[in-house]
């Protein structure tokens, strides 16, 4: 029992990955939580139209393919809404988050196809 309580405390010892906003310096908490809801919004729904997408692709059943599509459709709108909105909000930030979405569905897609 003691060496799971030490191993917990190691655990919470150990750094922590965390997400900060680009020029975290220059906005205030309630800006960084609105940089960190796009950030949310754009890879929440990234993620939810690649898998629509993948079923789209395995399912033969003809209406469940209309649904899908529309379902894939609201995920990108829903994604250019946050984007747009993150784009004038700070550029620089939305420009660097995409280019860690598209390697993080690369990355994700290579393990799948493995």
């Amino acid at each position: 029992m003691k060496y799971i309580e030490e191993k917990k405390q190691e655990e919470l010892a150990a750094p922590m990955i965390s997400i900060v906003p680009m020029q975290s310096d220059k906005i205030n908490v309630e800006q960084c939580k609105l940089l960190l809801e796009l950030q949310l919004k754009m890879a929440t729904s990234s993620i939810n139209h690649e898998y629509a997408r993948l079923e789209l692709e395995e399912n033969n059943y003809f209406p469940r393919h209309e649904e899908l599509l529309e379902y894939m459709e609201d995920c990108r709108a829903e994604y250019m809404d946050a984007r747009e909105k993150l784009m004038r909000f700070d550029p620089d930030a939305a420009e660097e988050f995409e280019h860690d979405l598209k390697l993080q569905k690369q990355q994700s897609l290579l393990n799948v196809s493995s």
